[in-house]
């Protein structure tokens, strides 16, 4: 019994983990088909054609997507992870003309004390994405995907 409800409780985690990391990169996916131009900036600061974006559209968008239905979630939390760590990169290292947010602390919206890490955001995407790799999407989901859910 108590190993039934501890696998009912981890499962409930996952599902947790799924639908918040997914759901919530999904909106920066639709951003990207929405007309947002940062990643198409940083992609021709590069050098890149503008139209890679579209990468970044399938990952944030369908990767969260998969998260949330639990299909092929671990595939969508590897894609979301992946291009985080690409955005971070492309965008905050300091290269390229960028700046470097690594160890950058923000200040509140007042601006009388520093109350964030700069890339909470970022990091909080890129672990929970990867959180999802690792962990599967559990029981709680449509459970398509074999070993990539």
């Amino acid at each position: 019994m108590a190993a039934m409800a501890a696998q009912s409780n981890e499962d409930l985690g996952k599902l947790i983990l799924r639908v918040t990391v997914g759901g919530l990169i999904m909106f920066h996916g639709l951003a990207l088909a929405t007309g947002d131009t940062g990643i198409p900036n940083r992609l021709a600061a590069w050098g890149f054609p503008e139209q890679l974006m579209w990468l970044g559209f399938i990952a944030e968008f369908f990767g969260g997507l998969g998260m949330v239905l639990g299909v092929y979630a671990r595939l969508g939390g590897f894609l979301v992870g992946t291009f985080m760590v690409i955005a971070i990169i492309m965008s905050h290292i300091g290269l390229m003309n960028s700046q470097n947010h690594l160890f950058m602390v923000a200040n509140n919206p007042a601006g009388n004390h520093w109350d964030h890490y700069f890339l909470e955001t970022q990091a909080f995407y890129l672990f929970g994405a990867y959180a999802v790799f690792f962990l599967g999407a559990g029981k709680l989901g449509l459970n398509k995907g074999g070993a990539w859910n």
